[in-house]
């Protein structure tokens, strides 16, 4: 494949200072579609910095030092990059508009991103996010050396080698091609639009991740000290009550009476069960004990449960709190999963479960002084179209006469009436309903429904019939 760029000796301008800068920066004036890049000296963008700028054409490549300029003082620079008329290219166009907006206060607009661009054309069969390394050598043949970005990392005030300016270039004109191959691909599938949509909620995504989001650290340590409280009392009643089936007692090195087996140890556990206890258990896990009725078993589960909590959401979250800004910034991944939708990692805020009594985590996340959480959302919008392409008569009179779809569900398996006020009466139901709603439009089997819903697997299954049956009954013919 021809390039309008030499792989080996890219053309770039390295600007140090603001001479170099305005004999050069005239060469953008007219340009419409232009490519971005950052290098940075690690990932956070309140505790890292920012040390190359690139901005480039297809043929030539405008490195801009940002020791020595500050970006966002260049007003041509930032008259480009708020230009909601010129496309900027970008690779993972969230990374950089965070350390852009932090570092320079300029907000970039009209963003392609190759991708997320890649996401949508894949529809989640790609196996993963799509680097730049594997977009080039899927659509260029090109083969890009990435081990030189490791070199910047932690980087100070030194010169930056010919290698690293190279790289640099190189990251900005490969978005070129990678562009023009996939902006056809987009209009064929005819998902430009959807793709449009993805990139403007990019801008939205980084002003998320950069502002984060506080956490009441003395509260969620009171929180794991109870926990912890809980998780040591029905250990030790667990040893107590295992001690009748044990001769003997372990002697630990200082000569302590050590309890007769480890909690934590599934073989130990399997000999406990079976050997002594007679329960003939091919394992410990939850899906097996949760069929087993026996005080011990109860007993492990409800330890489990404790020890789950005080792991998932310990210190490890709190270790996750910026030491500059003194928030949680989680990582928002926009095409996180197959179906389409929101991720979130490092660390995974969406697993922090409903609040509990013993457990209320979701309370200590609060807004600033002088601010509001403000909750919005679509009306059951996944519900909508699961009843348009299913047919579903009841469901899309349900949806017509604006009924809670989850209320309304959860009134139909358990036999009970419809009514506005379902949810106040009904809260456990209806979030069961939920489970059930959700879980299998996506694949669930009967035992992760039951688990779901806190019932057998045979109950799970009868539910999953019983809501299969229904739906054979509301089908449209």
């Amino acid at each position: 494949m021809e390039f309008k760029f030499d792989p080996d000796n890219p053309k770039y301008e390295y600007i140090t200072d603001i001479s170099h800068y305005q004999r050069v920066i005239k060469e953008l004036e007219g340009v419409n579609v232009l490519s971005v890049d950052t290098e940075t000296t690690g990932f956070d963008p309140h505790t890292c910095k920012m040390l190359l700028f690139q901005i480039s054409v297809p043929d030539k490549s405008y490195i801009i030092d940002a020791r020595a300029l500050n970006v966002g003082e260049l007003p041509e620079i930032r008259e480009i990059l708020e230009d909601q008329k010129k496309i900027k290219i970008l690779q993972n166009a969230k990374f950089d508009y965070k350390f852009i907006k932090k570092h320079t206060g300029i907000e970039m607009y009209n963003i392609y991103d190759t991708l997320l661009a890649e996401g949508v054309l894949t529809a989640g069969l790609s196996g993963g996010r799509a680097s730049l390394k594997e977009l080039s050598k899927n659509y260029l043949r090109l083969d890009m050396d990435k081990n030189i970005r490791k070199s910047f990392v932690g980087l100070k005030d030194i010169n930056f080698s010919e290698d690293q300016l190279k790289y640099a270039a190189i990251d900005t004109f490969v978005l070129f091609p990678i562009f023009d191959a996939q902006i056809p691909k987009l209009k064929l599938q005819g998902v430009v639009d959807t793709a449009k949509t993805e990139f403007a909620v990019t801008k939205v995504i980084g002003e998320m991740e950069l502002r984060g989001v506080y956490i009441n650290k003395p509260k969620w340590k009171e929180i794991i000290n109870n926990l912890s409280k809980r998780r040591d009392e029905l250990t030790q009643e667990f040893y107590d009550k295992i001690s009748g089936y044990y001769e003997y007692n372990s002697i630990d090195l200082f000569g302590n009476t050590a309890p007769p087996i480890n909690i934590n140890s599934q073989p130990q556990l399997l000999e406990l069960f079976n050997k002594k206890v007679g329960l003939n258990l091919p394992s410990t896990g939850d899906p097996i004990l949760e069929t087993v009725n026996h005080p011990l078993v109860n007993l492990l589960r409800e330890y489990r449960k404790y020890e789950k909590l005080i792991s998932a959401f310990g210190d490890s979250l709190l270790d996750k709190i910026n030491p500059v800004t003194h928030r949680i910034h989680p990582e928002f991944n926009q095409m996180g999963a197959a179906t389409g939708r929101f991720s979130c990692n490092n660390p995974n805020l969406q697993q922090v479960p409903r609040n509990q009594p013993e457990a209320p985590f979701r309370e200590c996340f609060n807004p600033g002084e002088g601010y509001k959480f403000v909750i919005s959302d679509y009306s059951s919008m996944e519900m909508r179209i699961l009843a348009d392409l299913s047919g579903d008569a009841k469901f899309i009179n349900a949806i017509k006469n604006g009924y809670d779809l989850h209320s309304y569900t959860a009134a139909l398996m358990f036999g009970l009436e419809y009514t506005d006020d379902f949810k106040k009466h009904h809260g456990d139901l209806r979030q069961a309903a939920k489970a059930i709603n959700f879980g299998l439009m996506y694949g669930m089997g009967p035992g992760r429904l039951a688990a779901q819903i806190n019932v057998t697997p045979e109950q799970g299954k009868e539910y999953m019939e019983k809501y299969f049956s229904r739906s054979e009954e509301r089908r449209v013919g």
